[in-house]
């Protein structure tokens, strides 16, 4: 029993540790900056996530993290997307035939431009401004569409369809993130590495450059 307990208290002692060696401020920006940007990981599990732009001056997006592994943590904004997921419905019209018509839109409008493939293709076509295009196929096993830096894949259960809506999901297309939903990031050495590679380095919170 005693064993146990020594075992339970080195446990809690050690993840203590991890955490507080997780705290603190990550990336110190130089004098007379043009770009900046910092994350401060806080003691409550809340962080501040500081971007400074020369056009657009700076940004605070704040949220909570968690540490899910000793080299890991996962952030969330406190601010989240309406619409989380991509949702598609689809019918089969028996009057169309050797090709599918795809509508793409959000929640307010059609994605006017979007590009869509199909079937993992290399080829495709750009939506016209009511966010609707035609392709040559008899069957759709996937649909990929491409919009403004932003790019996903819907797999369709049902290959028969050859009306289908997609309903894509809130996408984030500002220079500073409005959101961040369960993104992953890596610390090594003292370094907060982003899934780019890129990465911010802990340094003293008097380089805090934000109120």
């Amino acid at each position: 029993m005693k064993y146990i307990k020594l075992i339970l208290i080195l446990f809690f002692f050690g993840s203590c540790s991890i955490n507080k060696s997780v705290i603190g401020l990550y990336g110190k920006c130089k004098k007379n900056y043009l770009a900046c940007t910092q994350i401060e990981l806080k003691s409550d599990k809340t962080f501040e996530y500081f971007i400074f732009m020369d056009v657009g001056g700076g940004t605070v997006v704040k949220g909570n993290w968690e540490q899910i592994s000793k080299d890991s943590i996962k952030l969330n904004t406190f601010e989240q997307p309406k619409n989380p997921s991509t949702t598609y419905s689809g019918k089969i019209n028996p009057d169309r035939i050797d090709n599918v018509k795809i509508t793409i839109r959000d929640f307010e409008l059609p994605l006017a431009a979007a590009f869509i493939e199909i079937n993992d293709q290399n080829e495709g076509k750009a939506a016209d401004v009511n966010g609707i295009t035609e392709l040559k196929a008899q069957e759709i096993k996937t649909i990929t569409y491409h919009y403004i830096g932003q790019k996903e894949t819907i797999k369709i259960d049902n290959q028969n369809f050859n009306e289908i809506e997609i309903i894509v999901r809130d996408l984030d297309l500002n220079a500073v993130p409005s959101f961040l939903t369960d993104k992953i990031m890596v610390l090594n050495n003292g370094k907060l590495f982003f899934n780019d590679g890129y990465s911010l380095k802990k340094t003293n919170l008097k380089n805090r450059q934000w109120k």
